[in-house]
């Protein structure tokens, strides 16, 4: 056994020895090589070497599993290392150069120190895989961050009401029969009509009585009470003269006024009995164009 001692003055006496290996060295405190000219501390923890192979431009030495092993040059050369198993530490920077080893198994490591000085702030700690993957983290979280941001697709302006078309009463018939074909609600039917006609107050005339499908009495509620007051107000039975169920402010709810005005209809067109009842014969007499 040999300690670091011993290495130390073998070293220094024989100088101009090209080669110099020592055997199972137990090293207690930090030790000094000259390597290719250059000067190099090697220490460790409770550092079990097999075995240390000094050359002319290279250092090896050969470390048992659990061992730390530290080998650092003090005017910061250069400490290029064959292998990175076990590594880590590898600095070389404009403040140190070190390489430091903890194996799990046993490994041989070759130093070589060149003249060439370490500068800036190169070198870091663990081994080469793991340097690897957190480069490629920080490449990818850099390359997310830079990825642009899709803008939001524009809104669809709304399609502006159609103005009135200017067809004549036969056509605009024709479209609504069409529409009634297909089962079209009373609503629509009086969109489409308005917009066909042009109708600025929303008066029902005889081109939509496709769009009264329903029994209506007191209380009904629905689009077709409201078609059914603003097709009384067209034809002179007039549901209020202002307000609520006057022509232009048709309401959806079937109340009096709605039943009185009825009733003047119905009286009209002799449809018995005239009580205000929107039923089948009083569709009919609208459907005739009476």
């Amino acid at each position: 056994m040999l300690g670091s001692a011993g290495v130390l003055v073998a070293l220094f006496i024989a100088p101009a020895l090209a080669f110099a290996a020592f055997d199972d060295v137990t090293l207690t405190t930090d030790t000094v090589l000259s390597v290719n000219g250059i000067t190099i501390n090697v220490s460790g923890s409770s550092a079990v070497i097999q075995s240390i192979t000094v050359n002319a431009t290279t250092f090896s030495a050969t470390l048992l599993s659990g061992s730390t092993f530290q080998v650092t040059a003090p005017g910061r050369e250069t400490l290029a290392h064959d292998t990175t198993t076990g590594l880590t530490s590898s600095i070389c920077n404009s403040v140190q150069s070190l390489v430091s080893y903890a194996p799990s198994s046993t490994v041989t490591v070759t130093i070589t120190p060149s003249a060439t000085l370490c500068q800036g702030g190169g070198g870091g700690g663990g081994s080469s895989g793991g340097s690897s993957s957190s480069s490629s983290s920080s490449s990818s979280s850099s390359a997310a961050s830079a990825t642009p941001t899709t803008p939001a697709a524009p809104a669809t302006p709304a399609t502006p009401a159609a103005p009135a078309s200017g067809l004549s009463a036969s056509q605009v018939q024709s479209v609504l029969d069409v529409l009634a074909s297909f089962d079209v609600d009373a609503s629509t039917m009086a969109s489409v009509r308005a917009a066909l006609e042009g109708a600025a107050n929303g008066s029902v005339t005889s081109a939509a009585v496709h769009a009264f499908k329903s029994n209506l009495t007191t209380g009904s509620l629905g689009s077709e009470v409201k078609e059914l007051q603003a097709y009384l107000n067209a034809h002179g039975y007039t549901v209020a003269n202002s307000g609520a169920g006057s022509p232009g402010n048709e309401t959806t709810k079937f109340g009096p006024a709605t039943k009185a005005a009825l009733i003047k209809f119905q009286k009209a067109k002799g449809i018995t009995p005239a009580v205000g009842y929107f039923g089948a014969k009083t569709r009919a007499a609208i459907e005739a164009g009476s």
